[in-house]
């Protein structure tokens, strides 16, 4: 793992965490950057498989929200949940970085 970039995704995350914006506009925004970040740190973790399904099992893609009788839910009917989960796993994601940016550090030292 490349430890410099795990460093600047984990920032660029952090930084997605701090904007603010009004709820309905702004989980759509959440939900395309988790599957950014989800992106960019399957590319950083690529020849690890380990950390790989570590990653999968803990972050699992988010699924389609469905009403009942099976008609996709708008974003908008639960723009705070929506924004909500995705803060959720954002967070978590920065959080799971900042243990590999830390556990690649401490292996350094050694």
């Amino acid at each position: 793992m490349d430890r410099d970039v795990a460093i600047r995704v984990r920032a660029a995350i952090e930084a997605t965490l701090r904007e603010q914006g009004s709820y309905p506009t702004f989980a759509e925004g959440l939900v395309d950057a988790d599957t950014r970040f989800r992106t960019a740190i399957h590319e950083l973790l690529a020849d690890d498989d380990p950390l790989s399904a570590e990653f999968n099992a803990l972050f699992p893609p988010p699924k389609p929200r469905t009403l009942p009788g099976g008609a996709p839910s708008r974003d908008r009917l639960d723009g705070a949940g929506v924004t909500k989960r995705a803060r959720m796993h954002l967070a978590g994601m920065s959080g799971w970085l900042q243990g590999l940016i830390d556990a690649t550090d401490n292996g350094r030292s050694n």
